[in-house]
C-alpha cells in the first residue's frame, strides 16, 4: 500500500474555503475587477511581485493573488484532484497485487509475459 498523504492537494485553495471574511472580500473584488477588465493580468503579477521583499511580506496581495489566479485559470478544485489521485493510486495498487500474485502462484505454468 502506498503512503497517499503526500500526494493530496492542500485545503484552502477554493475561494469558498477562505475563512477570513476580509480576505474573501479582497479576493472577490480582485476577481470582479479582472472579469470587468479593470485590472490586467500583468498588473496583477506586478502587484504580486511587489508584495514581498526578501522574506518580508509587505501586503495582502501575497496571499490573495494566487487564489485569484487559480480561479481565473479554472484549475480543478481540490476534491476533483484528490479523487483522481486516489483512483490512480488504487489502479497502481491493483497492478502491484497482480504482479505479486503472478510471481507467487505455483499452481499455473506460465510461458509468456504477464498480461494486464
Amino acid at each position: 500500500m502506498t503512503d497517499r498523504s503526500k500526494f493530496y492537494v492542500a485545503d484552502g485553495v477554493d475561494i469558498e474555503a477562505i475563512k477570513d471574511n476580509d480576505q474573501r472580500e479582497r479576493v472577490a473584488s480582485l476577481i470582479l475587477a479582472m472579469n470587468h477588465g479593470e485590472i490586467s493580468l500583468q498588473t496583477l503579477l506586478q502587484r504580486y511581485s511587489s508584495s514581498v521583499k526578501g522574506e518580508k511580506v509587505l501586503n495582502n496581495d501575497y496571499w490573495d493573488i494566487p487564489i485569484v489566479l487559480l480561479e481565473m485559470i479554472g484549475s480543478p478544485n481540490r476534491e476533483e484532484v484528490n479523487a483522481s489521485i486516489s483512483e490512480l493510486l488504487d489502479h497502481i495498487d491493483n497492478i502491484e497485487a497482480k504482479l505479486r500474485n503472478h510471481r507467487h502462484d505455483t499452481t499455473k505454468t506460465y510461458s509468456a509475459k504477464p498480461e494486464f
